[in-house]
């Protein structure tokens, strides 16, 4: 099976081929677009996975909409320190007063410390998130293939607010400053991958992660576009 975007797969249609595009992607760095009508915590469990386990040496980049617990985003054994993990908050729109405590308003909690909420557009989101890599990839000395990991959250609050042209593009600038540093970035679009919005943006990724729910078990299924070949159904562990 597939854990933490990396390899062992467990149900394929064509194993050695699809073995051998899992191991392209966390070589060359990839984008995989996540898609599914299921609770978001289906997603997060998933998400977890493909941000590697905690005791992976994994730089990872969250990016989150203002209501998510990031203990639902991120498992206990995380390293929640900026070295090692940052966590965007992004707010598409203005935010009252009681949401954007002042800085004096308490002593910063661990979370804290790699947590921050960034506002305005598209491209100061885009700034942001390129300076987060570019200093994983100074501390790490040089990021080794598939060790920067990139959840993205975001999309339905961007698509609510920009037209599709602009996300499209926005977009595809992120997925392809993280695959220059041979990272992994995964974009959660809730809906059917046959939705209008998930057909025009799968052009973008390398990948479709489509989660599923069938009787009382979450499954997930893997569609590698270069290689046009898929994992079959498979579960989604806990």
């Amino acid at each position: 099976m597939v854990s933490g975007g990396d390899t062992d797969t467990a149900v394929t249609e064509d194993t050695s081929t699809f073995q051998l595009g899992l191991d392209d992607l966390k070589r060359r760095g990839s984008a995989l677009l996540v898609v599914g009508s299921v609770p978001t915590e289906l997603y997060s469990r998933a998400s977890k996975q493909m941000l590697g386990a905690p005791d992976e040496p994994r730089r990872r980049l969250l990016v989150l909409n203002g209501s998510t617990p990031l203990d639902d985003r991120l498992d206990p054994g995380v390293e929640r320190s900026a070295e090692w993990t940052r966590v965007v908050r992004y707010a598409t729109l203005e935010r009252s007063a009681a949401a954007s405590p002042s800085p004096a308003a308490a002593v910063p909690s661990a979370d804290d410390t790699c947590e921050r909420w960034i506002d305005g557009g598209l491209g100061r989101l885009g700034a942001e998130l390129a300076n987060d890599v570019t200093e994983f990839d100074t501390l790490a000395g040089g990021l080794s293939p598939a060790e920067l990991r990139v959840a993205f959250d975001c999309l339905p609050s961007l698509l609510s607010r920009y037209d599709r042209d602009h996300v499209f593009r926005f977009l595809h600038v992120m997925t392809t400053h993280v695959r220059a540093r041979d990272g992994m970035v995964h974009v959660w679009s809730p809906g059917d991958r046959e939705d209008e919005v998930n057909r025009l943006l799968e052009p973008l990724f390398d990948a479709v992660v489509e989660l599923d729910v069938e009787g009382s078990e979450a499954r997930q299924r893997w569609c590698l576009r270069r290689k046009d070949v898929s994992s079959g159904w498979f579960p989604l562990e806990s």
